[in-house]
């Protein structure tokens, strides 16, 4: 676009030349005119789209990546330009002027909130703004507001700084939005990150770069920068002294300031900035972050929220790989998991179970490859083709795990209860999708036998189809095949529950009075298995995981103690229950337990004493309902045709098997 406005602002004018030259010599010739105004016309409409032009493009330089579009488009919203150049430098010296005087006397008045409001997506008035308030003044404004020249006990309350967090957010976005459009001053960094050692300084940076989208490069490159600076400069590293209130014993806690705090708030907003940082081959940052470094008792929270961010938020199987965003997001998983399994990082990100959970939760699929495979030292990225053959479609690169490593980096998370149902929620999900797409495959060889049977069988009757259709189900369930790689998908799927179970401590539930509501959670997931949705095929698992999570435990709270321990044995055999529920669940979903119509002996309807639309009917549009839901006789139909009927076991027998695992 660069090139076509060059070109407009260049044939403009020639077009207008030759028009009048084109106008003399038909003059000269006594010709009526007809192609001069016509040229004359386009010259103008020329010379006036520059200005359009430059403002879109503007737009679009200034848009984030992360609103990019599936096919890569972005859509430049022309609304949020609300001034020519001329304009937005006058507004932005009136508004500059406002905020000054208003700084000073502590209180901003509505206008001048909705004077930034408004402008602050305009990179012509953010870029006139960013210079007439330059780096060093905004962060005495921003320092004025939140008072940090006082003590942390004499400062303004959190609940009371409605307005200046406000304000400061606003200059945030401001500032981002001239750096897309590139137009912040070259030394603009330099001025933002002078006196980074200094609290005060220090504080206002993190307020001027915590809500704005910023230029990747430029963003990228002041991360790197204060990283550099924090690492050099041990001593800036020290918090701010905390001291009680005046009249009071309790302490309030001093904001972190450190150089690295002031970024960290960036990173969440900027993944793919994280990314670029957290995998920089030269600073290999990760180990001194979340080893080396401390934290204070909220930073490590957001190193926590940042390191989610980078890993989760942008998942593919892009070419060349060490540029793509997948692969650098499974990089970043693989080692943070590696530091989170050793003491002395849990001890220094004690804020972080809930990300390190959530994580390895968007990386069910390698959680789960590491619990099936021998033990390895290996740990980075899984680059091959399809990293998760058990799914149709390629799914995005997947992160190698050390099994001893998973098993430490775990059972400290699940301490946190949130963790732990978020890990387990994830694998429920995906168990019940490779089931069900197992499943699938399974029904299609049962269903191509009986079509090639049936073909050369056309005079067969009703009764022989029948029968025949029920002789072949029972076959290939019998082993082989579909059957076996179903099988062996129930196998190792209920192996890594239990390896999850052992990590959370509820394998035994008499071992503490602690564990009992991370238990009860588990036995609330056990009963919900069978009515959680498989999800579309090819859908990634781990943008499900959130709807599962929500789904099987809602806002779970645990009663009482008691409540858990009475409900039932041991996880192991809640486990083996569930496996059952939702192997059943799959199989009845592609019709493995025969035709309900006929009804095969196989399936519930068969039943004398519980048949269709009986008391005892557990089926609801062909599908198993959910076990909350089934009435005492519902359950007990359910518990008798699964687990007392020998016809059944003809079909369910070898997945039933393949759910081993002495308690």
């Amino acid at each position: 676009m660069t090139k076509v406005i060059a070109m407009l602002k260049r044939t403009g004018p020639e077009f207008r030349e030759s028009s009048r030259q084109v106008e003399s010599a038909l003059g000269r010739l006594g010709v009526e005119f007809w192609t001069s105004p016509a040229l004359r016309r386009v010259a103008d409409q020329m010379s006036e789209k520059p200005p359009d032009l430059q403002g879109r493009l503007d737009l679009i330089l200034a848009t984030p990546d992360a609103e990019l579009e599936r096919d890569g488009i972005i859509w430049a919203d022309g609304a949020d330009w609300q001034s020519s150049t001329t304009e937005g430098a006058a507004l932005a010296q009136a508004v500059a002027a406002k905020v000054r005087a208003q700084a000073k006397s502590g209180t901003f008045d509505a206008q001048t909130i909705a004077e930034l409001e408004k402008h602050k997506n305009d990179p012509l008035f953010a870029a006139a703004f960013a210079k007439e308030i330059p780096p060093d003044e905004l962060k005495r404004l921003i320092s004025r507001m939140f008072r940090t020249d006082l003590p942390p006990a004499g400062r303004p309350d959190e609940k009371d700084l409605g307005t200046e967090k406000k304000v400061a957010g606003l200059f945030s976005t401001i500032l981002g939005t001239a750096s897309r459009a590139r137009k912040l001053p070259n030394n603009y960094a330099d001025e933002l990150l002078k006196d980074l050692d200094d609290p005060q300084s220090a504080f206002a940076i993190g307020k001027l770069l915590g809500k704005g989208k910023f230029d990747h490069a430029f963003m990228l490159d002041v991360v790197k920068r204060v990283y550099d600076f924090d690492v050099a400069h041990p001593q800036a590293r020290a918090r701010e002294p905390e001291l009680p209130l005046p009249g009071q014993d309790k302490v309030r806690h001093a904001p972190d300031v450190s150089p690295m705090s002031t970024v960290l708030s960036a990173l969440i907003h900027h993944p793919k900035v994280a990314q670029d940082f957290f995998t920089d081959p030269q600073r290999r940052p990760l180990a001194y972050l979340m080893r080396e470094r401390r934290w204070g008792p909220e930073s490590d929270n957001l190193l926590g929220a940042a390191l989610y961010e980078a890993s989760t938020k942008f998942r593919d199987h892009g070419m060349p790989r060490e540029q793509s965003s997948g692969y650098k997001a499974a990089l970043i998983t693989s080692w943070a998991s590696h530091y989170w399994a050793e003491e002395k990082v849990q001890q220094n990100l004690p804020n972080t179970r809930i990300w390190a959970a959530s994580i390895h939760a968007n990386y069910i699929s390698d959680v789960h490859r590491a619990y099936q495979a021998p033990p390895t030292t290996e740990i980075g990225v899984d680059a091959a083709y399809d990293p998760d053959k058990s799914l149709s479609g390629v799914q995005p690169y997947g992160a190698v795990f050390n099994k001893d490593e998973l098993k430490k980096a775990m059972t400290w998370a699940f301490k946190d209860n949130d963790a732990f149902m978020t890990v387990a929620a994830a694998h429920a999900q995906y168990s019940v999708k490779v089931l069900d797409e197992t499943a699938s495959e399974l029904a299609g060889e049962v269903r191509a036998e009986f079509a090639a049977w049936h073909k050369s069988h056309p005079d067969a009757t009703k009764k022989q189809i029948d029968e025949k259709r029920q002789d072949i189900l029972e076959k290939k369930m019998g082993g082989g095949g579909g059957a076996f790689e179903f099988q062996g998908a129930v196998n190792d799927l209920s192996e890594t529950t239990y390896a999850i179970t052992d990590a959370a401590n509820i394998a035994k539930i008499e071992e503490a009075k602690k564990n009992d509501e991370r238990y009860a959670a588990f036995k609330n997931m056990v009963t919900k298995i069978i009515d959680l949705a498989p999800g579309p095929q090819g859908k990634f698992v781990g943008l499900l995981v959130d709807e599962a999570k929500d789904h099987i435990y809602g806002k779970f709270t645990s009663n009482s103690e008691d409540k858990a321990k009475v409900a039932a044995g041991n996880a192991i055999e809640d486990a083996k229950v569930m496996f059952r529920d939702a192997t059943a669940a799959a199989m009845m979903r592609h019709g493995l337990f025969g035709d309900g119509s006929a009804p095969a002996p196989t399936h519930p309807y068969a039943s004398k004493q519980f048949p269709k639309g009986s008391p005892g009917d557990f089926l609801v549009n062909g599908e198993i309902m959910s076990k909350d839901e089934m009435s005492a006789d519902q359950r007990r139909a359910y518990r008798e045709w699964l687990y007392l009927n020998d016809d059944t076991k003809r079909v369910f027998y070898g997945a039933n098997s393949a759910i081993t695992r002495d308690s």
